[in-house]
């Protein structure tokens, strides 16, 4: 009996970091299909939550749809953007957005410009759930958005 108390007082606590290990999961499923990435981007209306750690102010929201024809479309806080985007797998690249020019007051107009400047040096994407995160490689900080369903206007 005293032979088994070494291993077995080993066995309960290899148990024990295995059964720990398990529940150190986040229960969601992270899309990594490339398919499953684009599905779940296209035909959400994405608010941003915040600009890498700077939360995001002001009564209207910064906004991100992405469209299924390679185009994506948004509201800075002040004025309407488009333009297109590139999404293979996770990596993700915007090119030329265009926006009109309507002026909202100091605050507004610096953080619409923050957020449109910033959505050209992005290079990936991660979905998870109702949260999407855009990345740059030059901070480990992503830009945080949360999900709106359904894109366009009811009447």
């Amino acid at each position: 009996m005293l032979n088994c108390r070494p291993r077995c007082v080993l066995v309960f606590i290899l148990s024990l970091v295995i059964v720990t290990m398990a529940g150190c999961g986040s229960g969601k499923t992270i899309p990594t299909d490339p398919g499953a990435v684009r599905n779940a981007l296209v035909g959400t209306i994405w608010n941003c939550e915040s600009l890498f750690r700077r939360e995001v102010r002001g009564n209207v929201p910064l906004t991100l749809e992405f469209l299924a024809d390679g185009t994506v479309r948004g509201n800075g806080g002040c004025n309407d953007f488009s333009g297109p985007y590139s999404l293979n797998g996770e990596n993700l690249t915007f090119g030329q957005l265009t926006s009109t020019k309507k002026t909202c007051g100091p605050a507004a107009d610096e953080q619409e410009y923050t957020y449109l400047s910033f959505l050209p040096t992005i290079t990936k994407v991660k979905v998870d759930g109702d949260e999407m995160e855009l990345f740059k490689d030059t901070d480990p900080e992503p830009m945080v958005f949360g999900s709106q369903k359904g894109g366009g206007l009811f009447w």
